[in-house]
């Protein structure tokens, strides 16, 4: 018989009011490098509770064994099971610190991995937040991913087709369509 044992460090990064959760932080191994992934928003996943897609996210992070932990970050910062484009202002939705919680996490994971999925295709305000996204990370456009699953290019995480494997595929050698220009989103 064998027993295993691990210590994952867990780390959230909050607004004062717990409103808006700027980046969400599991650490399995020091040693390894990290992967950072930003999708649309974040959901109610802590340090103690996960959602089910952070779950997804580091096991299928787990399985590409290059990585020790992942740093989640989101397009935009408000804590909701989903974004209210009608009755919020972006101001209300994101807070200006996010971007620099973004920049960070391009700056220091090896790579960046783009999850927001089809859907800011559909909203002309998260299109053009996902454009202002893709242009703070331009300089580290080497490092940019999106997720495949062999099929379809571009999508989020909670894809039925995703559960049990990523295709990573470089963001700027094919980016996915935007709704209006073909341009990277």
């Amino acid at each position: 018989m064998k027993t295993e044992k691990d210590v994952i460090k867990c780390e959230s990064t909050y607004s004062d009011d717990r409103e808006h959760r700027l980046v969400w932080k599991r650490v399995w191994n020091k040693d390894k490098p990290m992967a950072a992934i930003i999708m649309l928003n974040p959901c109610h996943a802590d340090n103690y509770m996960v959602d089910t897609t952070t779950a997804l996210v580091v096991n299928n992070i787990t399985r590409l064994e290059e990585y020790g932990g992942v740093e989640i970050l989101n397009l935009y910062s408000r804590l909701t099971k989903k974004l209210n484009f009608k009755w919020n202002s972006d101001e209300d939705l994101n807070l200006p610190d996010n971007d620099t919680f973004i920049k960070k996490a391009a700056e220091e994971c090896a790579i960046v991995i783009i999850a927001w999925g089809k859907s800011v295709a559909n909203n002309p305000r998260s299109e053009e937040r996902a454009l202002a996204v893709i242009n703070l990370l331009k300089e580290h456009k080497k490092k940019l991913y999106y997720i495949s699953d062999g099929e379809r290019d571009g999508i989020h995480p909670l894809t039925p087709s995703l559960r049990n494997g990523w295709i990573l595929k470089p963001f700027f050698d094919n980016p996915p369509a935007t709704s209006e220009n073909n341009g990277p989103v």
